[in-house]
């Protein structure tokens, strides 16, 4: 157990950059848009069982693991979130595309040309399609597909099977309220960055399993007990007060930066 003397700071940490860069992809490929973040859950649950944390779920899904400290309270704790934005089916159109409403806050123009995944309540493989405006193609539209308008009435699901009318998307279990994920597609490029869909916020929590996988492995005694808290529909407004233990005094939530 590393203690560091008396006023001093403790030597930095080792952090494993492929486990974090690793597992930060697993994350990415597994759909969680708020409100069907089950899988993501089960991911991190694994993961920290794996590493040798005890964690608990709270009553609305949040996860939460501590590293306890050498002296009571007060405690401090580290937040993100593994939901990301996403989408509903809000209409099937007379031709079997797929009206959408956004889950989280979020433009129609992000969505344009994603690759979805639609999950129905039949369960089993989602299906797959793509967000296109209603005038995707320049050969039947010519310029309107640059002065069509902008927004989510202006696109639409065209889903990866054969589909022609509203009951052949109904055939395959298809409904209103079905959510879509938008998926990922994460690329590690050669200069060394990771491009993807949904670092918000699941390079918050790669970051922060790493810093408590990192504690753990160092054997770094701490001075009071560390939170580490998870939650799962930041993007639709939730927050971490409901899911933090009472003694916690200190808290730093770990999110994106805007870069607009």
């Amino acid at each position: 157990m590393t203690v560091p003397p008396a006023g001093a700071s403790p030597p930095p940490l080792a952090i494993d950059v492929e486990w974090t860069i690793d597992f930060l992809l697993r994350l990415l490929r597994t759909p969680s848009p708020s409100g069907r973040t089950d899988a993501v859950v089960q991911l991190i649950g694994d993961e920290l069982d794996d590493l040798g944390f005890r964690f608990e779920l709270t009553r609305r899904g949040s996860l939460i693991a501590e590293l306890p400290g050498r002296h009571d309270g007060p405690d401090r704790a580290v937040v993100t979130h593994a939901d990301t934005i996403g989408c509903m089916v809000r209409a099937l159109k007379a031709d079997g595309r797929l009206a959408l409403i956004p889950v989280g806050h979020h433009s129609a123009r992000f969505a344009e040309g994603a690759r979805v995944s639609i999950f129905t309540d039949g369960g089993g493989r989602p299906l797959t399609g793509t967000v296109l405006p209603l005038k995707a193609s320049g050969h039947a539209f010519n310029d309107e597909v640059d002065t069509q308008g902008v927004g989510w009435d202006h696109v639409e699901v065209r889903v990866d099977e054969r589909i022609a009318v509203r009951a052949d998307a109904e055939a395959l279990g298809v409904q209103v309220g079905d959510f879509v994920a938008l998926d990922a597609e994460p690329v590690r490029t050669e200069a060394g960055f990771l491009v993807s869909r949904h670092l918000d916020g699941k390079a918050g929590v790669a970051a922060a399993v790493a810093a408590f996988r990192a504690l753990s492995d160092g054997h770094v005694s701490l001075p009071v007990t560390a939170h580490l808290l998870i939650t799962i529909a930041e993007e639709v407004g939730q927050g971490a007060s409901h899911g933090l233990d009472a003694d916690v005094a200190e808290m730093v939530s770990v999110d994106n930066a805007v870069c607009a």
